[in-house]
């Protein structure tokens, strides 16, 4: 089963110039200024594309602005300036908009999580090098994103580095949370969105959903 998606989030200061642009005509616009709801909308909702004010990004403090840009790279993106109050488009927006109207979100087939027993490594966003990391079991994994428990306390937070051990590629994955649940609940503590899996990591990542789907739970360890 496919969702038909054709929303896009921008971000901007200046609503009114893309509320009045061909834009509307063909695809549903949201905005968002601040920085920490469009990363959070992003992690909430299957947008089918962002747009992104050029002066907008660029006013935005350096590590909002990191978020920004990083978690908007999992789907077709745009820049655009502003000029004589209308929005000025860098990128090839008719192309978007067909992308944006076509582009479809899986709901069961590859996309759908199986059940899993991975040993994960974890740290904080400013921990990129995992210097102070713990460890977690992921639970249930799927093409973009994962379900892991860790008894450590990471509540509070919004990013996270996974450091999943039975991919080649153990490059840690940045990702952001979506839901946290607590054990009593749950076993599966935080469900996280992968934001920039390497095109290796994304292989390993489907050839396991492939290989396990329906079968018996896979385990690894560190």
């Amino acid at each position: 089963m496919s969702q038909q998606l054709n929303q896009v989030i921008i971000y901007t200061d200046n609503p009114e110039q893309y509320a009045n642009s061909n834009l509307s005509n063909y695809i549903k616009l949201e905005f968002c200024s601040c920085p920490t709801e469009f990363c959070h909308a992003l992690l909430e909702k299957n947008y089918s594309g962002t747009i992104l004010d050029v002066r907008k990004v660029m006013r935005t403090p350096c590590c909002d602005r990191n978020r920004v840009l990083t978690i908007s790279s999992g789907v077709p993106t745009i820049r655009t300036v502003e000029k004589h109050k209308q929005p000025v488009f860098l990128d090839d927006h008719e192309k978007f908009i067909c992308t944006c109207m076509t582009r479809k979100c899986s709901i069961q087939g590859a996309t759908c999580p199986i059940n899993v027993s991975l040993a994960v490594e974890i740290s904080l966003e400013d921990d990129p090098a995992m210097a102070q990391s713990v460890n977690g079991t992921i639970h249930h994994i799927s093409a973009n994103g994962c379900s892991f428990h860790t008894e450590a306390d990471l509540g509070g937070n919004s990013f996270l580095y996974l450091k999943i051990y039975s991919l080649k590629n153990r490059l840690p994955i940045f990702t952001g949370i979506r839901k946290e649940q607590s054990s009593a609940h749950c076993s599966c503590g935080f469900h996280v969105k992968f934001l920039d899996l390497k095109e290796d990591q994304k292989d390993q990542i489907a050839t396991l959903v492939t290989l396990n789907r329906g079968d018996k739970p896979v385990h690894s360890t560190p």
